[in-house]
Protein backbone atom coordinates (compact mmCIF):
# COMPACT_ATOMS: atom_id res chain seq x y z
CA UNK A 1 0.00 0.00 0.00
CA UNK A 2 2.81 2.52 1.20
CA UNK A 3 4.31 1.97 -2.31
CA UNK A 4 1.10 3.25 -4.23
CA UNK A 5 0.78 6.18 -2.40
CA UNK A 6 4.13 7.01 -3.09
CA UNK A 7 3.64 6.93 -6.16
CA UNK A 8 0.92 8.81 -6.09
CA UNK A 9 -1.91 6.42 -6.99
CA UNK A 10 -5.52 7.83 -5.84
CA UNK A 11 -7.26 4.17 -5.56
CA UNK A 12 -5.21 1.17 -4.30
CA UNK A 13 -5.98 -2.23 -5.04
CA UNK A 14 -5.26 -4.29 -2.52
CA UNK A 15 -4.13 -7.89 -3.71
CA UNK A 16 -5.32 -11.01 -2.17
CA UNK A 17 -3.22 -13.09 -3.61
CA UNK A 18 -6.69 -15.04 -5.22
CA UNK A 19 -7.04 -13.10 -8.26
CA UNK A 20 -4.88 -11.19 -10.31
CA UNK A 21 -5.12 -7.41 -10.80
CA UNK A 22 -5.79 -7.61 -14.39
CA UNK A 23 -8.95 -9.40 -13.41
CA UNK A 24 -10.02 -7.25 -10.74
CA UNK A 25 -9.75 -4.53 -13.04
CA UNK A 26 -11.98 -6.19 -15.35
CA UNK A 27 -14.24 -6.86 -12.71
CA UNK A 28 -14.17 -3.15 -11.62
CA UNK A 29 -15.16 -1.94 -14.96
CA UNK A 30 -17.54 -4.27 -15.56
CA UNK A 31 -19.39 -2.54 -11.84
CA UNK A 32 -18.80 0.67 -12.78
CA UNK A 33 -20.76 -0.64 -16.39
CA UNK A 34 -24.10 -1.19 -13.58
CA UNK A 35 -24.33 1.95 -12.89
CA UNK A 36 -23.96 3.53 -16.43
CA UNK A 37 -25.89 1.34 -17.81
CA UNK A 38 -28.57 0.95 -15.21
CA UNK A 39 -28.06 -2.67 -14.61
CA UNK A 40 -28.44 -4.19 -11.24
CA UNK A 41 -25.78 -3.69 -8.54
CA UNK A 42 -23.26 -6.80 -8.90
CA UNK A 43 -24.66 -7.58 -12.45
CA UNK A 44 -22.05 -10.22 -13.18
CA UNK A 45 -24.00 -12.78 -10.93
CA UNK A 46 -27.37 -12.83 -11.56
CA UNK A 47 -28.23 -15.60 -14.74
CA UNK A 48 -29.66 -12.65 -16.20
CA UNK A 49 -26.10 -11.16 -16.98
CA UNK A 50 -23.95 -13.82 -17.11
CA UNK A 51 -23.44 -14.41 -21.14
CA UNK A 52 -23.08 -10.61 -21.14
CA UNK A 53 -20.42 -10.88 -18.48
CA UNK A 54 -18.37 -13.64 -19.87
CA UNK A 55 -18.51 -12.11 -23.10
CA UNK A 56 -17.23 -8.67 -21.90
CA UNK A 57 -14.72 -10.48 -20.02
CA UNK A 58 -13.48 -12.53 -22.71
CA UNK A 59 -13.29 -9.81 -25.47
CA UNK A 60 -11.53 -7.07 -22.52
CA UNK A 61 -8.87 -9.85 -21.67
CA UNK A 62 -8.43 -11.00 -25.36
CA UNK A 63 -7.47 -7.58 -25.73
CA UNK A 64 -5.26 -7.18 -23.39
CA UNK A 65 -3.34 -10.17 -24.42
CA UNK A 66 -4.07 -12.57 -21.32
Amino acid sequence: MIERIDAGDFYILCPDNDMARQLDERRILWAAGDIVEKRPALSRWPPDYAEAFCAFFARSMWRRGI
